[in-house]
């Protein structure tokens, strides 16, 4: 079997304040978008690891004299997340079973929960990476009136990666997306697809302010 992962390493990261988008900051010596690109590269199905950056960024990343970035292929990101992806899903090889897409801003992702998802996925077509909502989740109006509260047994917050049989999600991906789609499950629900839920059992939030990069680094240090 032959795999593919999408590194989605193009966002602004405008809420982390930084003039260097977030993913390229080094944390623990490292810039945060190669620590999942790492994991991915230590598992052996995953022959080809495409990562989605910044036009300006390619030809920097492609004239550095690394292992690990010499094996990853670059292409530009898109105005939004999905156009990203759809860039990435351009560079995949014919042979590739399954395709994972992955937020650079999750470099905690474990191999363990990668392989997780991965198995899930090859039983049932497409799985994503969760985790239980915690907080109490309320409905709320246009006018900021609270309509229901949910019953958090059933919610979970999606996380990345999330896997795909690499024909359904080029199909899903051929269809209209609209502005409002913000992950990659959404767009292979429209195929009247369920994907599958798989708990993530080690820590995978996503880095988006400064405190949790202080946090990121400190549990990359243990």
């Amino acid at each position: 079997m032959k795999n593919v992962v999408i590194i989605l390493a193009a966002g602004a990261g405008k809420r982390f304040g930084h003039k260097t988008p977030k993913q390229f900051l080094k944390l623990n010596g490292k810039p945060m978008f190669m620590w999942s690109i790492k994991t991915f590269a230590s598992i052996k199905s995953f022959k080809q690891i495409i990562a989605v950056v910044p036009r300006y960024m390619i030809e920097p990343l492609r004239k550095q004299k690394d292992k690990l970035l010499n094996k990853i292929e670059f292409v530009s990101g898109g105005q939004e997340r999905f156009d990203s992806v759809k860039n990435g899903l351009a560079l995949i090889k014919d042979d590739i079973d399954f395709a994972a897409v992955h937020d650079a801003a999750r470099p905690l992702i474990s191999k363990l929960d990668i392989l997780a998802v991965l198995k899930k996925a090859i039983q049932t077509k497409a799985a994503i990476a969760v985790e239980k909502t915690k907080d109490t989740i309320k409905l709320v109006s246009s006018k900021e009136q609270i309509l229901k509260t949910l019953d958090r047994r059933a919610l979970r917050n999606a996380q990345t990666p999330q896997i795909f049989e690499t024909k359904l999600l080029k199909k899903a991906y051929s269809k209209k997306i609209t502005e409002a789609t913000t992950d990659d499950s959404q767009v292979v629900e429209r195929l009247k697809i369920k994907a599958s839920a798989v708990e993530t059992k080690f820590p995978n939030f996503k880095v988006t302010t400064k405190q949790d990069f202080a946090l990121a680094e400190k549990l990359l240090k243990r």
